[in-house]
């Protein structure tokens, strides 16, 4: 008798636990084909690969030579590429719940697994911020996951070796790319890069400076007041524009129920929101910054904190393991961890995307913090009923309140 109900309570949970993946799968599928569909925000994403290097060094130069590679096709391939960006991400965190999960299939383990694609940085960020930095966060996820399957010292550097590389060129297509990951890497290292022993410092700096001197490289040497240049290069085709009509909640609403996007001429689009900011300088990005206003940057940053606090707290509670526990790994090595979020700084103070920037310092420690609660006997133990109460209200409200889908707040209406 006691077997059949012991027998009964596995099939439960085992049932409640597909009922919960299925209904996170049927939400991601819902979130990607409004990206698809129904707000489709392509123009903009599409836009970061029309640059290239006709005109000499420019930043983002490098995104701009993969589409001219394909001469002909620059709207299928722009478009490839965004999706691209957007899958490659994907996969990255897929790596990252296939590490977690592994063989071991513990409750908290799934649990963990499952919110991953609701957290902040999750699918609605990889649907609605399908910038090219996506292809850095991949690179981090499997640089992380590779650092805990290294076992030798050897390997563990080729890693960081190639990660630098990657980082490097990827900086090339986005020129915050090779900071905006650095706290990632310093901490993947630090806590995860065991088999680097006594050489985790020159790991540090083989996964980390390449990218550091990409965007000093860029921002030293690339040219400005290319904007006409840049805009006459830009190809001409009608496309959706959901920015001429959204302006707020009600106009979202409006804009999904009628289903009727306004068409827009690409060259026209990106020749009138995206190529002016070419002629800025570092400068002139610190002003716009500062034009946003108090309450606009405020706004942001509030809202990014909240994506950085509802991550690390919700995964530490989810998964068992304490927040002090990861803390403690990184006692002697403060000063990298310092290193690495001044690197993003310049992010902040160059760009008014504040919450984009928050969200993606939530996925730098939450990569990292998933592998490492991986290895902790914590996530091994069975859930107390607060715990799974705890994991199904932050799934509802994740999945409610699509932080990703938020770069901030006050920044200029692009039409």
């Amino acid at each position: 008798m006691v077997n059949l109900d012991l027998r009964a309570a596995e099939h439960a949970r085992h049932l409640r636990y597909a009922g919960i993946a299925a209904a996170i799968a049927a939400w991601a599928v819902v979130v990607l084909l409004f990206a698809i569909k129904i707000v489709p925000l392509d123009v903009y994403w599409m836009s970061y690969y029309a640059a290239d290097y006709t005109h000499g060094f420019v930043r983002r130069g490098l995104a701009g030579e993969l589409v001219r590679s394909v001469p002909g096709h620059y709207f299928p391939v722009t478009l490839g590429l965004r999706w691209l960006s957007t899958a490659v991400y994907l996969c990255g965190l897929a790596t990252v719940a296939g590490v977690l999960v592994g063989r071991h299939r513990s409750e908290r383990r799934l649990m963990v697994a499952m919110l991953i694609p609701l957290l902040p940085f999750g699918v609605p960020f990889a649907a609605y911020s399908a910038r090219p930095d996506l292809f850095g966060g991949a690179a981090l996820a499997l640089f992380s996951s590779a650092l805990v399957l290294a076992h030798s010292r050897a390997i563990a550097m080729a890693w960081c070796v190639a990660y630098g590389i990657a980082i490097a060129a990827l900086t090339l297509v986005h020129e915050a790319i090779g900071l905006q990951f650095a706290l990632g890497a310093v901490l993947a290292i630090i806590v995860l890069g065991g088999a680097l022993k006594d050489t985790q410092g020159l790991g540090a700096l083989l996964a980390v400076m390449p990218g550091v001197a990409t965007t000093a490289g860029v921002a030293t040497f690339g040219r400005h007041d290319v904007a006409a240049e840049l805009c006459a290069s830009v190809p001409h085709h009608l496309m959706p524009n959901p920015f001429a009509t959204v302006r707020s909640p009600t106009t979202l609403l409006h804009y999904v129920i009628d289903g009727q996007p306004r068409q827009t001429d690409y060259h026209d689009w990106v020749c009138r929101n995206v190529m002016p900011n070419y002629d800025n300088r570092i400068a002139d990005a610190v002003r716009t910054v500062g034009h946003i206003g108090i309450v606009g940057l405020t706004m942001s940053l509030v809202f990014g904190v909240f994506a950085v606090a509802v991550t690390t707290w919700g995964l530490s509670n989810v998964s068992g393991v304490p927040l002090r526990a990861f803390a403690e790994t990184l006692r002697g090595r403060m000063t990298w961890v310092i290193a690495g979020l001044l690197l993003i700084c310049p992010v902040f103070l160059t760009g008014y995307d504040w919450t984009r920037w928050l969200t993606i310092v939530a996925f730098d420690v939450a990569v990292v913090f998933i592998l490492f609660a991986a290895r902790r006997p914590e996530i091994e133990q069975e859930p107390s009923p607060k715990a799974l109460r705890l994991f199904i209200i932050l799934a509802i409200v994740l999945a409610l309140i699509p932080v990703g889908t938020v770069p901030g707040f006050g920044g200029p209406r692009m039409v």
